[in-house]
């Protein structure tokens, strides 16, 4: 789902960890399963990506 939201509006990986404050290895183990994605992450992704924060959870 990040993966695919994160490429519909043309965001790097690069460009959406600095949007949310974290490094973008965070981004990469999360679009792979490798890193869970928290409620308050999903919050900060959505806010990012303007979507619901559930659809990340």
């Amino acid at each position: 789902m990040l993966r695919g939201a994160r490429g519909l509006r043309g965001m790097t990986q690069a460009r959406l960890a600095v949007a949310i404050g974290v490094h973008v290895t965070n981004i990469s183990e999360m679009e792979r399963g490798l890193r869970p994605i928290g409620k308050e992450m999903a919050k900060r992704l959505a806010k990012a990506l303007d979507m619901p924060y559930k659809a990340f959870l």
